[in-house]
């Protein structure tokens, strides 16, 4: 899902959706900070933008 990051690393909703809706792939994996929402990159332990440590993980198949 690289393609559709923006300058600053981030996803919008409506990039993430579409990436989702015309993929060509089996599934998509997104990892999210618990308390900004802000993507982030796997196995990064920190949010960048806000330093929580929480992260969830969506797998949408």
């Amino acid at each position: 899902m690289r393609g559709n990051q923006r300058s600053d690393g981030s996803w919008t909703m409506r990039e993430t959706v579409k990436s989702v809706l015309f993929r060509t792939s089996g599934s998509t994996t997104i990892e999210e900070c618990r308390r900004c929402g802000k993507t982030i990159e796997h196995g990064d332990s920190d949010c960048p933008a806000c330093g929580c440590a929480e992260t969830v993980t969506y797998e949408i198949t």
